[in-house]
């Protein structure tokens, strides 16, 4: 009796024991499920002038209101931003209220991380649209990895971009969705120097900010990839076994064009927006070399004009230097300070317009 007694204590103190383990397991299934993230930082500046304004970051989740961050003494936010909110919302006081619905594209099991450039006017950047693609860096960079976006058409796949050489150069990259794009079918994909994809998401293009995790997971190595070769753009017929290839530049983008970086008066530091564009502008020169900019520094006409002048020259220098330290060659920069300041008569506002430096490429 006495061992049957003992038997049944040790069958059933087994079953309650493995119960636990069951339950807390699941537990912390789900708490995994719902606790991930990626690491946001950035600012929210003024559109008319670029000064990084003092912001407090809200998300929106089932409705609520929910407070992620509030900028710091550089007027910059850096906070963690859960993959369950469903908008994110920036309060700056004089200024009318910024919100993006955002998305979020892939696992986000490891970290990652995006800067996020919104300004006053409501758009991306320097940019006014609203509809991004962004794809967030990596926890780690294996040499050899390759990154791609590509459009799938039916029985046809198109590649929208190769953003390898951003994530080695540790810039997270974005993709400007135009009105038309919001209709496509999107695949990001990994792939090794051995030609497996490491990785491979396919979603539809939403309005707002849509956040991609391009992080592998080697246990969901696919053995079998249609990326055998470095494609620029692929054409996938049903009675064709291998695509045909046509390769192109890997570029951000087709052309610079021109752009302003913004100054705080008196200042030659660059702000954190101006960062963004000139690395993504380091990575353009550096793959285009037949490319040339020119970068002309600005002041506005308050106080001493020969301090201005200083002033308008150390701000071209230090835009071409940041660029230089990326690896442009010098030769595709050309410099202009010369007598660029604005009428000391002019309002504020509009004295803040020309504290500045304009980048334009040279057709």
């Amino acid at each position: 009796m006495s061992n049957a007694f003992s038997s049944l204590f040790r069958i059933t103190f087994k079953f309650f024991f493995s119960k636990e383990i069951l339950t807390l397991f699941l537990i912390l299934s789900v708490t995994a499920a719902f606790s991930q993230k990626v690491n946001i930082s950035g600012s929210f500046w003024d559109d008319k002038n670029g000064v990084d304004l003092k912001t407090e970051v809200y998300g929106l989740k089932d409705g609520k209101k929910v407070k992620l961050a509030e900028t710091d003494t550089k007027n910059l936010f850096n906070f963690q931003l859960q993959t369950d909110i469903q908008a994110l919302v920036f309060e700056s006081a004089g200024y009318n209220v910024v919100s993006f619905p955002i998305h979020f594209v892939g696992k986000f099991g490891k970290t990652s991380s995006a800067k996020i450039s919104i300004n006053s006017n409501g758009g991306f950047s320097q940019y006014q649209y609203k509809d991004l693609i962004i794809f967030c860096l990596p926890s780690t960079h294996q040499n050899g990895n390759k990154y791609e976006l590509l459009t799938v058409r039916e029985d046809t796949i198109f590649r929208n971009m190769d953003f390898t050489i951003l994530v080695e150069n540790k810039i997270s990259a974005d993709y400007l969705l135009y009105e038309k794009s919001l209709r496509n079918n999107y695949k990001v994909v990994t792939s090794n120097s051995n030609k497996e994809t490491l990785q491979e998401n396919d979603f539809l293009a939403n309005k707002g900010l849509t956040f991609v995790d391009i992080n592998s997971y080697p246990t969901e190595i696919l053995a079998e990839s249609y990326l055998k070769n470095d494609l620029s753009e692929i054409s996938v017929k049903e009675n064709k076994a291998e695509p045909s290839i046509e390769v192109k530049n890997n570029l951000p983008y087709h052309t610079f064009g021109s752009r302003n970086l913004y100054f705080d008066q008196s200042k030659f530091e660059l702000k954190s927006e101006n960062r963004l564009i000139l690395d993504s502008l380091a990575v353009y020169l550096q793959q285009k070399m037949n490319a040339r900019i020119n970068v002309s520094g600005y002041t506005d006409n308050v106080g001493k004009e020969t301090l201005n002048a200083i002033l308008a020259k150390y701000r071209t220098q230090v835009v071409a230097n940041y660029l230089k330290n990326k690896g442009v060659d010098a030769s595709q920069i050309d410099l202009d300070w010369e007598n660029h300041n604005a009428d000391s008569k002019k309002a504020t506002e509009e004295l803040n317009k020309f504290r500045k430096v304009v980048i334009e490429e040279i057709n």
